[in-house]
Order: structure tokens, then sequence, then C-alpha cells
């Protein structure tokens, strides 16, 4: 899964860049969707088989959850901080970097609105919502929105790390996820139609068919990450099965093979396709790679990656580096480099940390 989950976070670093070698893998949005359905697959793995029994379940599963997230996170919120500090004192004071956007509005925005942006910066929660609200200019208040680009600003753009939205809609799963990750599959499928249907509703009869309902309205994107738990399930029934090598190695390899062909298909709906199938390829996958300490250090770089790679691309952007600049192969070189860091000395101390209270 490790090569798979990286290749993932790689997509969505070609999508704020460049191709690489000519090669944009499956792209931004259909990474993230791919991204829930693993993260709904290894959720009800953990949750079924790690968290059974114990005391303060509830609280012991979140707060783990979040000692993966906040971390390398709060590290790379830190970092982006200190470099908006360097960009004003290297530029005399005439730009202070990520902060350009508050100097110029903060005298326009209510305490309330000032305030929810700040939270949602440093603890991620409700960082999706920021797609679907505008800053009303008038009264300083934030306000509900179907189309965030038509609003100046775009309230996105108060977001130091833009790209950690989707955290926004994981910590929601995450909150829900207890409650649903035990239930009997048919309770699932219902709940898979319920946000199917919802899609449909809104895309074809109520007109919202683009970014941000496309891929940031969490119950609609709720369906990937049902996918994942019905993914598991499937996993449960097979994995004491003599399922033979070489057909996992080849469902295997097929996907891989497919990720990297990605952006040369040229087929209608063939982001449902690739959905379809990576959730049918899952718990094979899982299977073949679970043991492999080589893959599963790979794929614990996806995060640091995904996290890491808008600061690597306002770094490179800043000194503009001939030849540098948004170079896709570049970006994906140091943020590789840098999330290897981040693994090894932030990630691996913390994991530590939450093994042992997951032990207890």
């Amino acid at each position: 899964m490790g090569i798979l989950r990286i290749l993932l976070a790689i997509s969505v670093v070609l999508a704020h860049t460049s191709s690489l070698f000519g090669v944009n893998l499956v792209g931004g949005q259909t990474a993230v969707q791919i991204f829930y359905i693993i993260s709904g697959f290894y959720m009800a793995l953990v949750l079924n088989e790690k968290y059974v029994a114990k005391n303060n379940s509830y609280f012991l599963f979140i707060s783990n959850r979040l000692l993966r997230l906040y971390p390398i996170y709060w590290v790379i919120l830190i970092l982006t901080i200190l470099f908006s500090c360097f960009i004003y004192y290297d530029s005399q004071g005439s730009s202070f970097g990520s902060f350009d956007i508050y100097i110029s509005y903060y005298n326009k925005m209510s305490f309330g609105s000032f305030a929810f942006l700040v939270f949602t910066n440093i603890f991620l929660f409700l960082q999706d919502i920021v797609m679907f609200l505008k800053l009303n200019l008038t009264t300083g208040h934030l306000a509900l929105t179907t189309d965030y680009k038509k609003s100046s600003p775009m309230l996105f753009e108060f977001l130091l790390i833009p790209q950690a939205w989707t955290i926004g809609v994981e910590i929601a799963f995450y909150i829900i996820v207890p409650f649903i990750a035990r239930k009997k599959i048919q309770i699932i499928i219902f709940l898979i139609a319920l946000s199917v249907l919802l899609r449909i509703v809104l895309y074809y009869y109520l007109g919202y068919n683009k970014d941000p309902w496309t891929y940031r309205f969490f119950p609609t994107e709720l369906v990937f990450f049902l996918l994942g738990i019905i993914a598991y399930h499937i996993y449960n029934k097979i994995k004491e099965k003599d399922i033979s090598p070489a057909i996992l190695n080849s469902i295997w390899i097929s996907v891989i093979a497919i990720t990297f062909l990605y952006s040369f298909i040229n087929i209608e709906f063939k982001e449902i396709y690739y959905c379809i199938l990576f959730f049918t390829a899952l718990p094979f996958i899982f299977i073949l790679t679970k043991r492999n300490k080589i893959d599963t250090y790979i794929g614990e770089l996806s995060y640091p990656i995904y996290i890491s790679h808008w600061l690597v691309v306002i770094v490179i952007n800043y000194f503009k580096i001939p030849y540098l600049e948004s170079s896709g192969v570049v970006v994906v070189s140091i943020t590789i480099i840098f999330s290897i860091l981040l693994n090894e000395f932030i990630a691996k101390k913390v994991e530590k940390i939450r093994q042992k209270r997951v032990r207890k």
C-alpha cells in the first residue's frame, strides 16, 4: 500500500507544480478521494482490531488520530510563519509572505471571523468549511457562499497551509467513524446510497456541479470513506484464504501501472473507473503489502509529503532560481528528502508515544 500512497501524495504535488517527466499521475482531486478510501479502510481496521474493549476507546481513538496529524502539521505551520518573517526582513517590510492577506483585510474582519481563521489554521478543524464561506467586507462577518471563487478575498487564501483543508474532512470522518465502523455491512451500504443520492441531487438537480461541491463537501465525500470500510470487510473475509502471490502481485502491479498511465487515458468517467478499480484491489493489495517493512516505510512519507510540499513550493518560488521554479521534479525531490527528515525526527518519535497509549 505504501508505494501507492506515496504516488497519490506525489499526484497532489504535481497538481500544484508541473509534470514529472511528462507524467501527472492521477491528479489532485482523484488522489484526495482515493486517500479517503484508504482512510476508511484503515480506520475500520484499527477500530475493529486495536480499539476493541478498551476503556475510553472513543477518546483514545480521536486523540491518537490527532497525534498523527498535529506534530508534522505544526512543524510545517511554524516553518511557514518563520519563512514569512524572513520574507518581511528580506523585503524590508514590503511583504509579509503568507500573512499579506491578513495585513490587507484584518481591519475589515470582525473579531469572530479573525478568531475562526486563527483557530482553523492552528487546529485544522473546519478548514474544509472555509471553502463554503466568504468574508462580508461590509459587516466583517463570515457568510455562506455557493462559489468561493467568486468572492474577494477568497477565504482559503487565509489558510497558511492551504492543502490541509482535506485534513478537515478527515477529522470530520474520525469524529463519526467509531459509531459506524462496527455496524453491519447493510447499514454501511445504506449510508453509501444516501451519500450518492445527495451528490446526484446537488449535481444534477440543484446545479452544484463544480468546486467546492464536487470534492470538498463532506456529506457527499463520505461515500469514499464508506467504500474503504466496505473494502475492510472484504479483506476480513478473504485474509485467511490461500490467494496465489502471483495474483496478488498482478493486481498490485496493475494498479500501479494504471496510476502512472492515468493522465494518458482519455475515456469518459475515468475518475469513477479508477476509484472502482482501487476499491476492488485494495483488500488484495493490503494482504500483499501489510508485512512489507519497506513498503510501510514508503507509505509513512505520504502525509509529510502532502503537508510540506506547498512550503517547498513557496520557498523555491520566492528565490526565483532558474529552472527550479515550480518544477515538479525539483519540488518532488526536495519534498521527499524533507519528508524523510520529518518522518525520522518527528513522526517516529510521536508514534512511539501513540503506540504506548494504544497498548494500555
